[in-house]
């Protein structure tokens, strides 16, 4: 009962730690949108899913199969993991800042402006090397259950943000540049107490029990990994191909109107990320213990809470949106009322998709997931390629439902199925070598009496 009411008061304020972070991205979102051109928006829309692309790297690669690996693990070696991971992220996060430079040198390279090249290019390549190491100290949190922890740290990340946006709005102007400079120093300060703490207690002392369980754990991460990186890489290429595809086939104008619309239901899938990150520790127990009565009752509330929650805020934005084309949009992005209730409909699927992706990230079922997103990736480039040139901007959004629908029913139906007859299997094989190992001891003392 305890657990349970840590697991719901934890979800609350990680739900609330989500809600700021939206509320900034709306922010930011916002701020371009009334203050830009179209076409710097939609630059800073393909750089911001890019960003995104990189964090999922980092997340598949360490966050993910470590939080799945640290569940099940004590708190001495728990406390090990977290600092010997920590060196890892750091060269992970550097190597991923200085290979998108030339990308986006070259993405942007229709400029005529070397300097503004130059200077958007270095200040994202910044801010994504802190925003990987700010989100390994989330993890990190999560894992510990350190939910309050996480929120002041966020807390004062956006008041950083908050800051700097109104210094560069009054002193400047607000351009790309600005505004990663200014997300890059927020994330830097904001997080850097949990960064020196995580560098300076790197290399604590060992036992040798400790090492080996060390060990243990450092190859269940690695194979882990091995399956989660290429699955989540084609994962985000089917969520945000859209970005790309809609650039390529109806101008980047295009990008700027599908994510203006998708901007104001961002709250939906940060409050699912905000859940998963509390759910995921919590699954990967009760699958391990297979207690699937506990890991039904958590789905059913999890979906339900998850679906209410989209009905009531796609109905309340449908209500205010001739108060938001006249107060928050402007002119530039007049008739999104159609894009934003289809993207409504988009994260209802893809909300009851992503509750089943967590459970089967829980049980370490990374293969199963690779799977899925080969084929969801081949999809989508189908199903865009046909959508696009016909529907336009709408296409794109029915694109990504299609593919959505397709991997909701592939993981209710097929994977998760799965996964629980294969977690029974290895239950009953464990079970049927210790009842031989017994039965061989048995004789053995039978025969030397």
């Amino acid at each position: 009962m305890n657990s349970s009411k840590k697991f719901w008061s934890d979800s609350i304020l990680s739900l609330i730690d989500q809600g700021l972070l939206s509320a900034l991205n709306f922010l930011v979102g916002i701020s371009l949108i009334r203050l830009t051109s179209k076409e710097t928006y939609g630059l800073y829309v393909q750089l911001y899913a890019g960003g995104l692309f990189l964090v999922m790297l980092l997340d598949s690669s360490i966050g993910g199969p470590l939080t799945t690996v640290a569940s099940g693990v004590s708190n001495t070696v728990r406390t090990h993991l977290r600092h010997a991971y920590w060196r890892q992220q750091l060269k992970i996060s550097l190597l991923l800042a200085v290979l998108v430079i030339p990308v986006v040198i070259m993405g942007i390279g229709q400029s005529d402006d070397v300097v503004t090249r130059w200077g958007i290019a270095l200040t994202f390549a910044s801010f994504m090397l802190v925003t990987g190491l700010r989100e390994y100290c989330r993890t990190i949190g999560f894992v510990e259950h350190q939910i309050s922890s996480i929120l002041k740290q966020d807390v004062a990340y956006v008041v950083l943000v908050v800051i700097g946006f109104g210094f560069i709005h009054y002193f400047f102007s607000i351009n790309l540049i600005a505004i990663f400079t200014v997300l890059t120093l927020a994330s830097f300060l904001s997080s850097a107490p949990k960064m020196w703490h995580l560098h300076a207690q790197y290399g604590l002392v060992k036992s040798e029990d400790t090492t080996q369980q060390l060990a243990e754990c450092r190859t269940q991460i690695i194979a882990y990994a091995k399956w989660a990186l290429p699955g989540a890489m084609l994962a985000w290429m089917s969520n945000y191909s859209y970005v790309y595809l809609s650039g390529l086939w109806l101008g980047v104008v295009a990008t700027a109107d599908l994510n203006a619309a998708r901007l104001l239901l961002m709250p939906i899938p940060l409050a699912v990320v905000a859940w998963s990150r509390i759910a995921r520790p919590t699954a990967g127990r009760l699958i391990a213990t297979q207690d699937w009565r506990g890991l039904n009752r958590l789905t059913l509330l999890s979906i339900l809470m998850v679906e209410v929650g989209i009905l009531f805020y796609v109905s309340a934005l449908v209500f205010f949106l001739p108060w938001l084309n006249g107060h928050v949009f402007g002119a530039k992005y007049q008739g999104l009322d159609a894009l934003i209730s289809i993207w409504g409909v988009y994260f209802a699927f893809n909300s009851a998709r992503c509750i089943g992706t967590v459970w089967l990230t829980s049980g370490g079922a990374f293969r199963a997931l690779l799977f899925m997103s080969v084929s969801a990736f081949a999809l989508v480039l189908v199903v865009s390629n046909l959508a696009i040139p016909h529907w336009g901007r709408v296409g794109a959004i029915m694109a990504l439902i299609v593919v959505e629908l397709y991997q909701l029913v592939l993981v209710w139906s097929v994977t998760l199925p799965r996964l629980r007859r294969t977690k029974a299997d290895e239950s009953a094989k464990a079970a049927e070598l210790v009842a031989t190992l017994a039965r061989e001891s048995d004789q053995t003392e039978s025969q030397h009496a």
